[in-house]
């Protein structure tokens, strides 16, 4: 089935979509998801029923066509991951419609979302978390074959420290400015998913890492540093500061896990995951964690932190009283 591309626009999704982005405050790539599934069900309709969907056709709308469409989806392979957002996109969009009078009956309203297996997080474990950051860093990191200068090599150390001693996601380092890093206090302060703002501490560590990191810099760069310079940037033919992007901490971590022989499951997000889940081991509660990590629901932060079918069966062990090994 051929689809309409989202950058496309189609006339019934522009409102919406301009309240995903400017209200919701929903990132490009989300907004970006949300116009594709929307295209791909204007697409099935004007299919289905040989009319294009528009306002005068939504009002005929019904479940059945929902239903279908999904069907359809599910003929062609779309996992249930998408399925559960192609019905999200779908709900979102026809309660916008309801709201704003546009449509009666909400005909996504008594779909309900296929259910799909909890995955759990590979976290690395902490002897994997600390070979790969107590190991020296090449002194050359997959770059075009060109050898990184000392602020560079520097520079990744920080960002593995904060992407496990921190727990931020890998876009939200990207984003740092210098401003938002505190030595000083030990905090950072960090702009998340929907432009939720939080502040989290640095461990001794990364506090030492930056500190060597920004000295380093600073010594190589000839302009004096503002405020508002990106916290990481890449290294370039002209020697400029171009904000660094995540795929180049992809790439850190690639050159890094082959180094080292670790497995492929150490990725940056693998790191947040570590520090949530060693929190959790540790004894931190998930509140806490849920809070340090920016989720807006708990829900959310018990996917991430886990403790693993073994810590689990040892606290029991030790723990309740019926317990096979508990002590007498």
């Amino acid at each position: 089935m051929s689809s309409m591309p989202a950058s496309a626009t189609h006339p019934l999704f522009e409102a919406f979509l301009r309240h995903l982005s400017s209200e919701r405050r929903y990132s490009d790539h989300t907004t970006a998801a949300y116009a594709n599934d929307l295209h791909r069900f204007a697409d099935f309709w004007q299919q289905r029923h040989r009319t294009p969907l528009t306002g005068q056709t939504l009002s005929v709308v019904r479940p059945a066509d929902l239903r279908a469409f999904l069907a359809r989806e599910h003929q062609e392979g779309k996992s249930k991951a998408t399925l559960q957002r192609r019905i999200a996109s779908l709900r979102s969009w026809f309660r916008f419609l309801e709201r704003n009078g546009t449509i009666v009956d909400n005909p996504a309203a008594t779909i309900p979302t296929p259910k799909s297996a909890i995955r759990l997080p590979r976290a690395p474990s902490e002897e994997e978390t600390a070979r790969l950051l107590d190991s020296p860093l090449p002194a050359e990191i997959i770059a075009q074959g060109r050898a990184l200068p000392t602020w560079a090599i520097l520079r990744d150390r920080a960002i593995l420290e904060l992407l496990y001693g921190s727990g931020l996601r890998v876009g939200e380092i990207c984003a740092l400015n210098r401003q938002e890093i505190d030595l000083v206090n030990q905090e950072v302060r960090v702009h998340g998913k929907g432009g939720k703002e939080r502040i989290t501490p640095l461990t001794r560590p990364s506090i030492l890492a930056v500190t060597r990191y920004l000295a380093a810099r600073d010594q190589a760069m000839p302009h004096a540093p503002h405020p508002r310079d990106p916290l990481f940037i890449g290294v370039n033919e002209t020697g400029g500061d171009r904000r660094l992007n995540p795929r180049q901490i992809q790439r850190l971590l690639q050159g890094l896990r082959r180094q080292l022989g670790l497995p492929e499951k150490i990725t940056p997000h693998a790191l947040r995951h570590a520090f949530a889940t060693h929190l959790l081991q540790a004894g931190a509660d998930l509140r806490s964690i849920q809070e340090l990590l920016g989720h807006a629901a708990l829900s959310t932060t018990q996917r991430y932190a886990h403790l693993d079918v073994q810590a689990l069966s040892r606290i029991y062990d030790v723990s309740h009283p019926h317990a096979r090994h508990h002590p007498p």
